[in-house]
């Protein structure tokens, strides 16, 4: 796995606040960090023919939920326990400048599920997955708080063919949930996937054909309703067997006052395809506490606290705290320092620490920032203290 600079980091050397892909230790940045999960949604009222409106709850029982509900309606019928909270890991697959993790299924089966120290699979560990990335291989960006040449049509484009093309990311995902199911048991495994930002900034945008104008809020919509409708139409033709379409994700962590009418109107195109939509702001993102009103379904607060060495843990308590108050979730957060810098060798723990204080916390679901696909060296590593870290992380996650 390539390591890179610090994405998160400008020309003139200020920390932006955001996700770093893997390949970079730096992460979100400013006295923030970034991202993980929960499920307190808000059931919509019938419409006036009784039927239930975008993103009703009973409409959500069809197409990549439709299986969770069987599980959990079963599980309720025969006196079983209700199903556990999800546990999303965020996956920066694709292919970028600085050269992204290859993902490959021997590395994806090590990301969802915990294994001991021949590498034989014991319980699931990561139950859901975020597809996202910051960069195209062009190079452009697909938001543009990181800098750069906003993404275009063909960029996005290019996303999609990185995840659905034959071998490519979903497939290798799909192959290593059912290598997983086969020794753990068969499960629902969920998948969300990251709409790149409409950046207003630019003119226009085409894509599947049409040009969009994205400095106008039925442009932008238009934009990321093609690109959602576009990416649900190949999950479908893609012939996967083990892993479904759940929802999509918001990349830009904040939501502008400029953004709330484009946010919520994504949400209803979300939700008329019966997915859901998540989102995972940075610490003080501009109305991180709104994501309902905003047509959020879930959503995870990042507590922003790996990546800032001077920064106290005190901020993992008042994470969790706002998160708890919220109803949202909290993001865990970790890279490949954990493994190669003494400095970072500990700040996990606080992590830990914060979701075993606050019990309603990892009854929700839970997102996991990933970086530098950290998880599987975590698994592979046969020092004692690394092997004590990543049995706790488990405990914790289950």
């Amino acid at each position: 796995m390539a390591v890179g600079t610090h994405p998160r980091q400008a020309p003139g050397g200020d920390w932006h606040r955001g996700h770093h892909p893997p390949g970079n230790h730096g992460r979100r940045g400013g006295g923030s960090r970034r991202r993980c999960h929960r499920d307190e949604r808000r059931g919509r009222p019938y419409g006036s023919r009784g039927q239930p409106r975008p993103g009703d709850p009973l409409r959500r029982l069809r197409r990549s939920t439709f299986g969770t509900t069987l599980l959990v309606l079963h599980g309720a019928l025969h006196g079983a326990s209700p199903a556990p909270p999800l546990r999303w890991v965020l996956v920066y697959a694709g292919v970028d400048r600085q050269g992204a993790p290859a993902y490959t299924t021997p590395e994806l089966t090590r990301l969802v599920t915990h294994v001991d120290s021949a590498g034989d699979p014991e319980y699931w560990l990561c139950t859901g997955a975020i597809f996202l990335h910051l960069y195209a291989p062009s190079g452009h960006v697909f938001t543009t708080w990181i800098g750069g040449t906003p993404a275009n049509g063909v960029d996005w484009a290019a996303y999609l063919d990185s995840l659905f093309l034959p071998g490519a990311a979903l497939q290798r995902l799909d192959s290593a949930v059912a290598l997983a199911s086969g020794q753990l048991g068969p499960r629902v495994f969920p998948v969300a996937l990251m709409i790149p930002y409409p950046e207003p900034k630019e003119d226009t945008l085409r894509f599947a054909g049409v040009r969009y104008d994205l400095r106008t809020v039925p442009g932008r919509v238009g934009a990321a309703g093609a690109y959602v409708a576009e990416a649900e139409r190949r999950f479908q033709a893609a012939g996967l067997r083990h892993v479904n379409l759940d929802g999509f994700y918001w990349l830009l962590e904040k939501v502008p006052s400029a953004d709330v009418a484009v946010v919520g109107r994504v949400a209803q195109a979300v939700h008329a395809r019966g997915l859901r939509f998540l989102w995972i702001p940075f610490y003080d993102a501009k109305n991180w506490d709104r994501w309902r009103e905003l047509g959020f379904d879930e959503a995870w607060l990042q507590p922003n606290y790996f990546f800032h060495l001077h920064m106290s843990a005190k901020r993992l308590e008042a994470a969790a705290t706002r998160a708890e108050r919220a109803g949202m979730g909290l993001e865990l957060e970790l890279d490949g320092r954990l493994l190669s810098d003494a400095r970072f060798a500990g700040r996990l723990d606080p992590y830990l620490d914060a979701l075993e204080k606050h019990p309603r916390l990892r009854e929700r679901a839970i997102a996991i920032y990933d970086g530098e696909g950290t998880l599987p060296l975590l698994s592979r590593s046969q020092r004692p203290v690394d092997r004590q870290v990543y049995r706790r992380l488990g405990e914790v996650l289950r």
